[in-house]
């Protein structure tokens, strides 16, 4: 198991505060907030250890699906 511990940003921005600032601040915002969110889904399996689908969502019956 890895004990790394990822460094959470001591500030929340909201959508609106990112859109006032200059462009290369909020990509480098951006940048940080990705390279946190990697860190977090590399190292918190319970994050990414889990099913997209469970038995009962992959029965075969669809609306799009053609008749006959």
């Amino acid at each position: 198991m890895n004990t790394e511990k990822v460094v959470l940003p001591e500030t929340r921005w909201t959508a609106a505060e990112l859109r006032k600032l200059p462009r290369d601040r909020r990509d480098a915002l951006l940048e940080e907030a990705a390279a946190v969110a990697e860190g977090l889904y590399r190292h918190d399996r319970s994050l990414t250890d889990f099913e997209a689908y469970g038995p009962e969502d992959l029965h075969g019956e669809s609306t799009a699906a053609p008749q006959g």
